[in-house]
This record gives structure tokens, C-alpha cells and sequence, in this order.
């Protein structure tokens, strides 16, 4: 009888075990999957959100939603349109007596997997009423496992994209009453395999390759970064009214140690003990025979005090690279170019760090490159920070080398071609501010020679070139 009572007592607690499971499986679950699906909806006039499936666990108490999709209502506006999957949302450690009793949220984890969202949003340009947060909100660690990412704006050309993103936040705290912004993140981790940025008037493609950001050591580094006109050289200058650059450039292996994502996204604070860049290639082009359009330029020290966040740099590092100038001037035929090669480079202190408005300091540079891959040029600028004239000095000196080594420059925007002729030394000194530039150059040169090239038929031969150059070769000083 004992014996027949246990079994009857162990059956039913079997039975009510898995009636709960199948409630659980069958009406709980389904329940709330609806229920934050419709919270959602109600609430967010331009998206709707479907999960799939919501699975319950006990010992640690958590959810997991399943096959989420988010796309754009039909009724919408037409400027919205978005599509997204997320595999799964896993919250694991949720603290029931804290969400029950004291309207708390703590959870020990959230896992977000497999996350792809496309589409065309609207980027917002005025600055929203802050998000005010109503409960006291703890979070250990919610992580970001494979963003893809496709954004484009609407309102212009801007788009952005990310490939093969992972995100670690580690303790995420918000207490109640707290302004929600991006600042309440303490530190950040993230890779990527690439990340790429369009500019507002398409001109240009920004991508940044193999990126790895660690919060524990407090560095970012990148494979590679990337600024890559969309338009060829002359289709890019046709799109302006006025003269202009053209910048192409590419900054291979990139550490920067001491730097904080979360503060930079915090507020724009750039700090780091040392950046290196294992490679700069950088090229440039400008088509002179457009109408030239003066606008007055901020300084280059002006521009680090004006940027929006703190700047405090104590070194960067150029290990090696090239740098070329192209110049298409207003009545030659074809373009001339200018090349530095071999370019190694120091930068030092570079900040706007008000303490320095009474502390006195100096950015420096230090830099040599082979001009035209052939004579070694060294250059030393040195301008105080925080100067009121933002006044700078900049020194330099060129080794010997053959004349005509500058021809494909000279013969395309001077129209002179050297035919013989070395230069023995060259110095030069100025100093600059916001009002004026003086200085002075030293040229050592012999057995110079040139030639005067026609500026429409580039042909040196004619008599009209033959006089010239001769009268030009007997003015020019031996």
C-alpha cells in the first residue's frame, strides 16, 4: 500500500513536471513572445518586429528569442525602409526578485548572435529630447556576435557598413532617472572585418580593414585605413565649381596604444601615448586651369584646438611611405607630378589641452623623404602650442642632385626643360603666423641649362623656344 502510494505521489509529480513543460513550450512561451512583439509594435510607428520562437529557463532564470525579424510597416513613410534578422537574443542571469520587487533590472549576460540589418533610414540631424531612463538598469557583459551591417541616408549619399562585427560592453549601468546616451559605457571591445563610410556628397569611400580594439589594454589597431576618391581625377575636379584636391591615401598596419574607444565615443576624446602607421601612400591631384576661389583656411593649429573633443597625442610615428602632388596647370597639355619617397616622420604633442594656454610647449615634426625618389630632404617644423599668432617655424635642407631629375614637373608647369645642371645644396628657412611668411632659400647650383618648351605644342625646337632659351640661359646665374 506504502509502496503504491510513492508511485502514484512520483507519477504525478512527473505528470505535473510535464504538463509545465508543455504549458511552458506551448502557451507560456508563445505568450510572451507575443507580448514583447506587440509592446514593440505598439509603440514604434514606422517598424514591426516578429520572433519566431521564446524559450524559458529556470536554473539561471532567463530567455532566449529565437529567428527575430524587424521590417518597415507597409503604411509607412517611404524614407524608412529597413530589414533585419537577428538569430537569437540570449538574456541568461535575469534577477526575478529584483524585477519583481524593486522594479530593477539586473542580468548577468546578453548574448545577441547573427545580427544583419539593411536598409534606408533617414539620418537624424537635430539633436533629440534626451531618453530619460526610468528603471535602475546592471548589465555584466552584452556582446555583439557577427554585425552585418548595409545603412544608407536618405537625405543625401551618406551610407556606412560593417562586416563581420563583434561587440563586448562589459558592465552596463544606468540608474534610474540617468540621461541614456552612449557615455554610460565603461569599456569597450571590438573587431571587424571591415568598416566602411560614405561620404554625405559621395566623393569619397572611407574603409578601415582588420580592426581589433581592446578595452582591457587600452589599444586599436587596423590592418588598414583607407580614403578613396569615387571619382577618377578629372571626373572628381569636373564636380567642382572651383578649384580643388584631390586626396587619395591608404595607412597601412595602425596602433594606437593608450587610446579609449568608450571614451572617444563618450565624447570625442582622442588620447593616445603613441599612434604608429607602418605605411602612408598618399596622393594628390589639383587641376589648375579652373577658376581659382580664395577661402581663408584655419591653420593647422587652429584646426587641433577647434576639434570638438580633447586631442592629446604625445607621438606619432610614420615608419615609412610615399607621397606624390599632381598638378595640371592652367595652359599645359598634360599634368606634372612631384614625388616624395621613403618618407619616415615624428610628430610630437599634439593637443589642445588648455593647460598649455599657460604651460609652455611645442609641436614638433621631424621628417626626411627622397624628392623624386632620388636626393634625401629633411624637414623640422616647430611651432608653440597655444599661441596666440599660432606661429610656426619650419627648416629644411635638400642633398645634391641632378636638375633634370625635376623635369616631369618642371616641363608640365614651368614649361622649362632641364637639360643639364646639379644641384649642389639647398637650404631653406621661414617662419610663419596667421598674417604674413618670411624667410630665406640658398640654392647651390652648376653647369645649368634649360630648355623653353611651347606651352600648346610642348615642342622646344621652334624659334620662338630656341630665342628664348637662349636668352634664359644667358640671364640665369652660373
Amino acid at each position: 500500500m506504502e509502496k503504491n502510494t510513492y508511485q502514484k505521489i512520483l507519477i504525478g509529480i512527473v505528470a505535473f513536471v510535464v504538463l509545465l513543460f508543455i504549458l511552458k513550450s506551448l502557451v507560456i512561451e508563445p505568450w510572451i513572445g507575443n507580448k514583447i512583439a506587440t509592446k514593440f509594435n505598439e509603440k514604434n510607428k514606422d517598424y514591426i518586429i516578429e520572433i519566431d520562437k521564446v524559450h524559458l529557463s529556470i536554473f539561471p532564470y532567463g530567455i532566449e528569442m529565437d529567428s527575430i525579424t524587424i521590417y518597415s510597416k507597409q503604411d509607412s513613410v517611404v524614407d524608412r525602409i529597413l530589414n533585419g534578422q537577428i538569430t537569437s537574443i540570449k538574456l541568461i542571469g535575469i534577477s526575478l526578485t529584483k524585477a519583481l520587487f524593486k522594479k530593477d533590472i539586473e542580468i548577468g549576460e546578453v548574448i545577441i548572435s547573427n545580427t544583419s540589418i539593411k536598409g534606408k533610414i533617414p539620418f537624424p540631424e537635430n539633436t533629440r529630447p534626451p531618453i530619460i531612463s526610468t528603471l535602475n538598469i546592471r548589465i555584466d557583459r552584452i556582446l555583439f556576435n557577427n554585425i552585418e551591417l548595409a545603412i544608407q541616408n536618405t537625405s543625401n549619399a551618406a551610407a556606412y557598413s560593417l562586416k563581420e562585427g563583434i561587440l563586448n560592453i562589459s558592465d552596463f549601468q544606468v540608474e534610474k532617472k540617468d540621461t541614456l546616451t552612449i557615455g554610460l559605457i565603461k569599456q569597450i571591445d571590438f573587431n571587424a572585418k571591415e568598416f566602411l563610410s560614405v561620404s554625405a556628397d559621395s566623393m569619397y569611400t572611407h574603409t578601415a580593414k582588420g580592426i581589433i580594439c581592446s578595452g582591457d589594454s587600452n589599444t586599436l589597431r587596423a590592418d588598414s585605413l583607407s580614403i578613396q576618391p569615387n571619382y577618377k581625377n578629372y571626373d572628381f575636379t569636373a564636380r567642382h565649381k572651383y578649384q580643388t584636391d584631390r586626396i587619395e591615401a591608404r595607412l597601412s598596419n595602425i596602433y594606437l596604444h593608450g587610446f579609449s574607444a568608450a571614451g572617444y565615443l563618450a565624447s570625442k576624446k582622442l588620447v593616445s601615448s603613441y599612434v604608429e602607421i607602418g605605411k602612408l601612400e598618399v596622393s594628390a591631384f589639383r587641376d589648375k586651369r579652373k577658376n581659382f576661389h580664395h577661402i581663408k583656411k584655419a591653420v593647422f593649429q587652429d584646426m587641433i584646438y577647434d576639434y570638438p573633443g580633447m586631442i592629446n597625442i604625445d607621438s606619432i610615428g610614420i615608419m615609412s611611405g610615399n607621397i606624390s602632388y599632381t598638378e595640371h596647370a592652367e595652359k599645359a597639355n598634360e599634368p606634372g607630378t612631384v614625388t616624395f619617397d621613403e618618407v619616415n616622420a615624428r610628430i610630437y604633442k599634439i593637443t589642445n589641452d588648455t593647460v598649455y594656454k599657460t604651460e609652455k610647449d611645442y609641436l614638433k615634426m621631424k621628417a626626411e623623404a627622397r624628392l623624386m625618389g632620388k636626393s634625401r630632404m629633411t624637414v623640422f617644423l616647430k611651432g608653440r602650442i597655444f599661441d596666440r599668432q599660432n606661429t610656426f617655424s619650419l627648416n629644411g635642407s635638400l642633398s645634391e642632385m641632378d636638375v633634370n631629375v625635376l623635369n616631369p614637373m618642371l616641363e608640365k608647369n614651368a614649361f622649362i626643360y632641364a637639360t643639364s645642371g646639379r644641384i649642389d645644396k639647398l637650404n631653406f628657412s621661414f617662419t610663419a603666423d596667421n598674417t604674413k611668411a618670411s624667410g630665406k632659400m640658398i640654392l647651390l647650383y652648376h653647369d645649368l641649362d634649360i630648355a623653353v618648351k611651347n606651352k600648346r605644342t610642348d615642342n622646344t625646337t621652334a624659334l620662338k623656344e630656341q630665342v628664348t632659351s637662349i636668352i634664359a640661359n644667358i640671364i640665369i646665374l652660373d
